[in-house]
């Protein structure tokens, strides 16, 4: 049967922050088809409990800001992708400000927040720690009433349509209907996210398995630095597994981090719980092993409870609602993978290597980050590279190509649901055990070995199939993840190998991956303005 066709001049992928921005901003110049593999509530986006930050008071600085993102990125960010990040992000979030954004305020001034690894106050937030649950509700409504914007909802999209470098749009199958059609856009917008969400202990939905980047992998793109997965020091903890996040504003706000033993740990560092996230994830894993309880305790006890309830209603609630009084007994957390920061490499335009095909938000690899990102950046870079690649997209669309060719129909075969969900299982128990906070050659090395077979047979099955696709890609990222980490033979941020443990600061190197050319390592682009 004939995939049904659908024409577009922008198709955007992922309903996060960065795909509703960049759906909205492209709206402007043309209509839009926005894809989303789930429905629009459901990203790492709407899950963010922490804030965005920016410069907007005169006590505070771009260059502050500026210097607080370079030094949390140990010495590997792209130094233009950060100035960019810095004052463009300001004029962003003026902007959602002035269309009506509620961020939270002490009367008729903003309420700015501290966090981790931040000189000054300037993170905004809002209804409490739900922050991104906000201001994606607040997109969306503006998405669901703008005539030049469709939305597929529960759409998993499976191949890009592309010939001689060239990105013609995307293949794609709809759940609900059981049929693949063809969309086919004269600019495609990759927003769909990281892939944390392949680790057991994670912060992130389900959905966070890597999809951009083996959509963008498997015709041409570069994926770069894939090693560094930010983990949040901070996740809810239960013998049971359940996690959600407890927001770093609860530090800014005072809440303290003790041991079994009742030792305020981070006291040993200036900035105690307010250092930086890797440092604070690393010190707690060390903890952990020194003690017999697989968490430690985030006290709010010495705070005002009923205030602290009244600022954070929605996280205090899920927290008492495990029987825990905050006035009286600490909050059990331990680190979980968050977020990350590698990704399909883009110039500051979020152009990939491929010619009309962008990429924006966490799925990116910008260099913004550097080997570290500090906190509430990411919401803020959402929001400066979105429009970025709006823009540029509009003055770049390529011609559509009919019918380009013809599409063998996706299958669904539900005999092989459990085979796949066995093989992820396998992959999240290898990245958590070998790819966590720590890393060595011996781990993974045997991460690897483990993983060969069920890559192999994964690799070299025949067949156009649901599962068996997301089995093989699902694989494949979760080698890159490994084989970067095994590449970089340093600690430098988020990613800390115990047999190297200093930082190579005279060796700055990005480790790519390229289907063409295979492993690369070379030289950072902290100090370039494009790749």
């Amino acid at each position: 049967m004939e995939s049904a066709i659908i024409e577009t001049d922008f198709l955007i992928i992922g309903s996060g922050l960065a795909g509703l921005n960049s759906a909205l901003e492209a709206s402007k110049y043309g209509p839009v088809v926005l894809v989303t593999k789930s429905d629009l509530e459901e990203s790492s986006s709407y899950w963010a409990q922490g804030g965005i930050a920016a410069v907007l008071q005169e006590s505070d600085s771009f260059q502050s800001h500026i210097s607080d993102t370079l030094k949390a990125g140990r010495g590997y960010c792209n130094q233009h992708a950060v100035e960019v990040l810095v004052k463009e992000g300001a004029e962003r979030v003026k902007e959602l400000i002035d269309l009506g954004m509620p961020f939270e305020k002490n009367g008729d001034t903003l309420h700015l927040g501290l966090e981790g690894g931040h000189s000054e106050r300037r993170i905004l937030h809002a209804d409490g720690a739900a922050t991104g649950k906000a201001i994606i509700d607040f997109l969306i409504s503006r998405i669901r009433t703008n005539p030049n914007i469709t939305v597929l909802e529960d759409a998993f999209v499976y191949d890009l349509v592309s010939e001689e470098n060239r990105c013609y749009g995307v293949l794609a199958y709809l759940y609900k209907t059981d049929q693949s059609i063809q969309l086919q856009s004269r600019a495609t917008i990759l927003a769909t996210g990281g892939y944390s969400g392949l680790f057991i202990r994670t912060t992130n939905p389900h959905t966070s398995t890597g999809d951009g980047l083996w959509l963008a992998y498997n015709h041409g793109a570069v994926l770069k630095d894939l090693e560094f997965v930010q983990f949040h020091p901070t996740a809810f903890y239960t013998k049971k597994g359940g996690i959600f996040l407890i927001s770093e504003a609860l530090r800014g706000e005072g809440a303290r981090l003790f041991n079994a033993s009742g030792e305020r740990f981070m006291l040993q560092y200036p900035q105690a719980e307010l250092s930086p996230r890797d440092l604070v994830s690393r010190e707690i894993l060390k903890q952990l092993e020194l003690q017999d309880e697989k968490f430690v305790r985030l006290d709010l006890s010495h705070l005002d409870a009923q205030k602290m309830r009244k600022r954070f209603p929605g996280l205090i609630n899920k927290v008492e609602a495990h029987g825990i009084d905050i006035s009286k007994e600490g909050i059990p957390v331990a680190p979980a993978a968050h977020y990350c920061i590698g990704g399909v490499e883009t110039d500051l335009n979020g152009l990939t290597g491929i010619e009309g095909l962008y990429a924006c938000g966490e799925v990116a690899a910008t260099g913004v980050h550097g080997a570290n990102r500090l906190a509430s950046n990411s919401l803020l870079e959402c929001l400066v590279f979105s429009k970025r690649a709006a823009e540029h997209a509009k003055d770049h669309k390529s011609s559509i190509k009919r019918k380009l060719y013809q599409a063998q129909e996706l299958l669904l075969s539900p005999d092989l649901a459990e085979p796949f969900l066995y093989q992820k299982r396998v992959a999240t128990k290898l990245l958590n055990r070998y790819a966590g906070i720590e890393r060595n050659r011996e781990g993974l090395l045997s991460a690897l070995e483990q993983l060969n077979n069920g890559l192999n047979s994964a690799l070299y099955r025949h067949g156009h199939e649901y599962y068996f696709i997301r089995m093989r890609e699902m694989l494949m990222v979760t080698e890159r993840i490994i084989r970067g980490a095994l590449a970089r033979e340093e600690s430098r941020g988020v990613h800390f190998r115990t047999d190297f443990p200093d930082v190579k600061y005279s060796e700055l190197q990005a480790i790519r991956f390229s289907k063409k050319r295979g492993t690369e390592a070379g030289r950072s682009y902290r100090n370039e303005a494009v790749l």
